[in-house]
C-alpha cells in the first residue's frame, strides 16, 4: 500500500504525519523547529523524528512540506517571518537531495492552504465550492479553495486574508498598513484591544487573575473572564466579534464562498466568537451572497496542516 508524509513547519513546533493510501494515519509525531541553522537545522530534527517514529522515508511516495509563509508557484519560499534565517530558499530541492528523493515527488505550499485541504477532504469544508479557510492565532492567515485546490494568483501569493483592512483607522499591522485583520483578530491585536478596556475599567476580574503579571494577558485569559460574566472581557469579545463579522462580509462578497471555515487558536471561543460573527457577517455582506453560506469551527487544530499536506500529494503527484 503506498504511503504519503505531511510535514507542518511552524515557527515553534515541526509536525510530520505518515498516511495510506485510505488517509489512515500510520504515524504522527511533533518535534521543536530549530530557532536558527535554517532548512539544514530543521530537516537535521526531522530526520530525528523520522528515525524515532519509524518512518520509513525510503518507502514514502510523495511528501508535502507546509511552511508558514509566502510560497511562489515554483515552490520557493521567501522569508517566512517566523522561521528566523530562512530567507528564500527552495526547500523541496533541500529535502530531495537529503532524503534521495525525486525532486517532483515533493510539494512545497503554505501551511494554511495545506490546512484548508485538510478540512475540504476530510473536515468541516465537506468539500464546499469554494471555501474559504481563516485561521485565527499568531497572525491571521487564509486560503480559498476552488474545485478543492488553492487559489493562487500570478505568482503563487494569493489568499492574504488576514490584511485586508476591517479598520482604516486601526492599529498599525506588520505589513505597514493600518487597520488589517491581523493588527485586530490575531493574538497580539486582542491583547491590544483588552488593555484598552482594561485602562478604563479599573474594577475588572482581569485584575485580578493577571495577579500583577502583565504578560499572561491572552485570549485564554479573556475567555475565562467572559465565561464567569466579566463586563470588560464580553467588551472585547464583542469588539472582536464584530471585527471579524466585518472581514468575514468582505470575503462572502468577494467570493460567494459556499463555506467559511475557522480555525486557529482563536477559534477555540466558539460560538461565544463565532455566533455573534455570523449575524454581523450575513448582516453587513449582500444579502444575495450572504444567505446560503456557511460558516463554521474548523474540525482540525493540531494536525490539519500535515494532513493537508499528506492528502494533497496523494492526490495530485
Amino acid at each position: 500500500m503506498r504511503k504519503f508524509l505531511g510535514i507542518d513547519i511552524g515557527g515553534t513546533n515541526t509536525k510530520a504525519v505518515l498516511i495510506d493510501e485510505n488517509l489512515e494515519i500510520i504515524s504522527f509525531g511533533v518535534g521543536d523547529t530549530p530557532a536558527s541553522g535554517g532548512p539544514q537545522a530543521e530537516i537535521a530534527i526531522l530526520s530525528e523524528m523520522f528515525d524515532f517514529l519509524k518512518i520509513p522515508v525510503k518507502d514514502v511516495d510523495a511528501v508535502g512540506i507546509g511552511i508558514p509563509g509566502p510560497v511562489d508557484n515554483n515552490g520557493i519560499v521567501h522569508n517566512p517571518p517566523n522561521l528566523k534565517h530562512w530567507g528564500d530558499v527552495d526547500i523541496g530541492k533541500y529535502f530531495a537531495e537529503f532524503f534521495k528523493y525525486p525532486r517532483e515527488r515533493i510539494a512545497v505550499d503554505n501551511d494554511v492552504n495545506f490546512a484548508a485541504m485538510s478540512e475540504y477532504h476530510i473536515g468541516n469544508g465537506k468539500r464546499a465550492n469554494p471555501m474559504i479557510m481563516l485561521t485565527l492565532g499568531t497572525g491571521v492567515g487564509g486560503s480559498v479553495l476552488i474545485d478543492g485546490l488553492p487559489l493562487r494568483g500570478r505568482d503563487g501569493f494569493a489568499g492574504e486574508l488576514g490584511h485586508i483592512v476591517i479598520e482604516p483607522n486601526g492599529p498599525r499591522c506588520g505589513c505597514g498598513r493600518k487597520g488589517c485583520a491581523e493588527a485586530l483578530i490575531s493574538h497580539h491585536g486582542i491583547v491590544k484591544t483588552a488593555w484598552k478596556i482594561l485602562r478604563r475599567d479599573k474594577g475588572s476580574i482581569m485584575w485580578n487573575m493577571l495577579e500583577g503579571d502583565f504578560r499572561r494577558m491572552s485570549p485564554e485569559l479573556i475567555e475565562k473572564a467572559a465565561n464567569i460574566g466579566d463586563p470588560a472581557a464580553n467588551k472585547i469579545l464583542d469588539i472582536t466579534a464584530n471585527y471579524l463579522g466585518t472581514l468575514l462580509a468582505d470575503l462572502i462578497n468577494i467570493f460567494n464562498p459556499e463555506r467559511i471555515v475557522i480555525g486557529g487558536g482563536i477559534s477555540r471561543w466558539g460560538d461565544a466568537l463565532l455566533e455573534p460573527a455570523r449575524k454581523i457577517a450575513k448582516r453587513q455582506a449582500l444579502k444575495n451572497l450572504a444567505k446560503s453560506v456557511k460558516i463554521v469551527r474548523a474540525k482540525f487544530y493540531q494536525r490539519a496542516g500535515a494532513m493537508g499536506a499528506a492528502i494533497y500529494v496523494k492526490n495530485n503527484l
